[in-house]
């Protein structure tokens, strides 16, 4: 593998990686520190659960719909922008879910198992993709 190109795509690969492990970080971490923590539910676990419930044409992953009820009373079901769908969670199983004041429909949400922990995955993977990357690109400069 000393293609310019294919170094490029593994150091690409890598720092994309880490700027979504440092976003996701940051996003959780605000709605940590301002947030307004309830308890909700996973109220649909499917590979067709969409952002906006009721809607199946637009899915976007696999990642649970959790619903929950502000303190204001209001309910809100959507879908989580993370999550072990199916493995870690199921239908019916009970949250600990931490909302953004000023827009519920952010949130994150808390399980006995903590899966934001698996984002350290992704920075894990981002840090050797761009080791590779560098040796890679080290290797073709001095041959």
């Amino acid at each position: 593998m000393s293609d310019p190109i294919q170094i490029l795509i593994l150091l690409i690969i890598g720092a994309a990686a880490i700027f979504i492990f440092f976003k996701f970080q940051e996003k959780k971490q605000r709605i940590i520190e301002n947030g307004i923590e309830v308890n909700g539910i996973v109220f649909e676990n499917s590979n067709n659960a969409s952002a906006n419930y009721g809607d199946p044409g637009s899915p976007r992953g696999n990642y649970p719909t959790i619903r929950f009820v502000t303190k204001e009373g209001v309910w809100i079901t959507e879908q989580a922008d993370y999550g072990g769908s199916g493995f870690f969670l199921k239908q019916g199983q009970e949250v600990t879910v931490i909302y953004n004041a000023d827009d519920p429909k952010e949130f994150i949400y808390k399980t006995s198992f903590d899966l934001s922990k698996i984002s350290y995955l992704i920075l894990i993977a981002g840090l050797i993709c761009i080791a590779i990357g560098l040796w890679f690109a080290y290797k073709y400069l001095t041959s």
